[in-house]
């Protein structure tokens, strides 16, 4: 007798939209990292849903070289923020999350998107406060003048308390 195993899988809404979710920001941070790199600075922006429930991505906004900040949009029922660490420079935390990237997103209760100078991809959880890396070095394009390793060990999660004793 042949026994026939079925394994349904749901994929619920929520699912599906932080797969889509995930999938933008992956493709609005590799369209601008060289950007980010040639001018020197950050770049961001939100995902949203516009009023027919579709999502995009708003137009990045240029920043400092160790800033951004978008004009949340009225229009849109923000999802999450993206945005680049510039190009690499030794005097910053460029491959990890900032403390302030983290306040950034959990003051409205949003997750976040970062992409690195070393092409790491980061997702930054508002709620819980932490940023897991998505995928390494090279992940997304990296700068041309990066080097690995100047900031030592780049570890694969961290909480607000972690980086805030790191980047003191």
């Amino acid at each position: 007798m042949l026994r026939v195993l079925v394994l349904l899988v749901m994929v619920t809404p929520a699912a599906a939209q932080d797969a889509a979710e995930l999938a933008l920001a992956r493709e609005v941070l590799t369209t601008l990292q060289p950007l980010s790199f040639r001018k020197m600075r950050e770049y961001c922006g939100y995902l949203a849903l516009d009023r027919t429930g579709r999502l995009l991505a708003t137009d990045p906004v240029p920043g400092d070289m160790a800033s951004c900040a978008a004009a949340f949009p009225q229009d849109l029922a923000v999802v999450a923020s993206y945005h680049t660490h510039g190009t690499f420079n030794e005097g910053y935390f460029n491959e990890m999350p900032s403390t302030i990237d983290i306040e950034s997103d959990s003051a409205f209760y949003l997750n976040g998107f970062v992409a690195t100078p070393g092409g790491r991809f980061w997702y930054i959880d508002g709620r819980e406060k932490t940023a897991r890396q998505i995928c390494g070095v090279g992940c997304l394009p990296a700068a041309p003048l990066f080097r690995k390793g100047t900031e030592g060990v780049v570890a694969d999660t961290y909480t607000y308390d972690d980086l805030r004793r790191l980047q003191r």
